[in-house]
């Protein structure tokens, strides 16, 4: 009986070895995106760098491989596909607020965020919608869609 215990202990145990529990909760990709939009706070000595050493902190590695892609291709002096941040859609964030995030969850491991931004020389919202996926380091955005660009992606593809 109690070798019949130790089986199937040390078997949940190989269950677990095999099944890595990801650093974030799957209920967290709400704070992922309010955590993201924060970085960009005024009172905050260094500005995010979204598109150069903060970009793995915040997209998945496919659409920050497209992102890389689109610099290595562009003339020096001249500008890409995208230009600005788009996080923001903006080439300045300075006085950006978060209006609202709302999520919807797709399946466990996928939502999409849908974030409105206040900017104070703006009279309108600026929305943004954020495709998420839950990789094993948290919640990254693999693709971005406002008025302008329905798909980062397939600008950059």
């Amino acid at each position: 009986m109690r070798r019949a215990l130790l089986l199937a202990l040390a078997a949940g145990l190989t269950l677990f070895a095999h099944n890595p529990v990801p650093a974030q909760s799957s209920a967290a990709p709400e704070a992922f995106v309010r955590s993201t939009y924060n970085r960009y706070d005024a009172k905050s000595a260094a500005s995010p760098d979204f598109l150069g050493r903060d970009g793995p902190s915040v997209f998945t590695p496919a659409l920050l491989r497209l992102i890389r892609s689109d610099e290595r291709h562009t003339p020096r002096g001249d500008v890409g596909k995208l230009d600005g941040d788009p996080i923001c859609d903006c080439q300045d964030p300075d006085g950006l607020e978060v209006a609202s995030v709302q999520i919807d969850r797709q399946q466990q491991n996928t939502a999409t965020a849908k974030v409105d931004l206040h900017f104070p020389s703006e009279s309108r919202l600026r929305h943004i919608r954020l495709r998420l996926i839950l990789l094993p380091q948290g919640w990254r955005i693999d693709d971005i869609s406002t008025d302008d660009t329905p798909s980062l992606r397939k600008l950059l593809q």
